[in-house]
């Protein structure tokens, strides 16, 4: 079958791309790279006008309710061509009809719960300090952990869809190019990864942290290491550090472990 991005404007497929992503796992790295594979490849990806108090300069919903849903529809209408729009919120139910249907597409991406934990502390301290109440909460590693269970259940809601591709952080983030890859893979597109890769270090807009990988042999105990792995052992187990997994994950799947750990 021939690459859609060779067909001619009446023929291509126009589709949502879902750009969803734990936080602080690299999902601005991720959604960059979609968008530059795509503006790459000839489709222009306009600013959506949904409705916000605060100007963005990308795609950007925390849930899509039905006014948003019409917004888009109108902009692939206009476009004729894939348009990806980043969220780090739990699929929808509009969303999930899209995905079931064909009309839309994503990729989830997630990190070590371990480095993930470092780097949300990390923006908490950040965010006091200049007096922001997103992720100011964050204190402790037991705050992270908290935050971070809400956010893997929204992940296994993600990865329980058709077609959705996990994107380990571990396994792109340090390896643009290789991401750029399986990005253009999952789009469809024939492209440059290089080219991609080089041309969002470039913008720097990928709202790095530390960047280190594995941070969390030199910055917890083993004491911490271990009870995360304990409270999040089903994440572990299923997905992290599995490449070959079969999806989509069964119906009800909980990358939680029952209790509590003491860190």
């Amino acid at each position: 079958m021939p690459f859609w991005s060779r067909k001619g404007p009446e023929e291509t497929e126009k589709f949502a791309f879902f750009s969803y992503g734990m936080t602080k796992c690299g999902t601005t790295l991720a959604f960059e790279l979609t968008r530059v594979a795509l503006t790459e490849a000839g489709f222009d990806q306009p600013l959506i006008p949904f409705p916000d108090t605060r100007p963005r300069r990308i795609n950007f919903f925390g849930q899509l309710d039905a006014e948003k849903a019409a917004l888009i529809r109108t902009a692939l209408e206009e476009e004729r061509h894939p348009i990806v729009i980043k969220t780090h919120g739990r699929p929808s139910d509009i969303m999930v009809r899209w995905v079931q249907a064909g009309e839309a597409r994503a990729h989830a991406i997630f990190r070590d719960p371990r480095d993930m934990a470092l780097s949300l502390i990390d923006h908490g301290k950040r965010a006091r300090a200049k007096g922001r109440p997103a992720f100011s909460e964050i204190h402790t590693l037991e705050d992270a952990c908290n935050g971070i269970a809400n956010q893997l259940d929204s992940l296994s809601a993600w990865l329980q869809l058709p077609g959705v591709r996990p994107l380990q952080y571990e396994y792109f983030a340090f390896d643009t190019e290789k991401g750029a890859a399986q990005i253009l893979t999952q789009l469809g597109l024939e492209g440059n990864p290089r080219r991609i890769a080089r041309k969002v270090a470039r913008a720097d807009k990928t709202l790095r942290n530390k960047a280190t990988p594995a941070r969390h042999k030199q910055e917890l105990s083993e004491t911490e290491s271990k009870a995360i792995l304990t409270r999040f052992a089903p994440f572990y187990d299923i997905l992290f550090n599995k490449p070959d997994i079969s999806l989509p994950l069964p119906p009800c799947t909980d990358f939680n472990a029952p209790g509590r750990a003491e860190y």
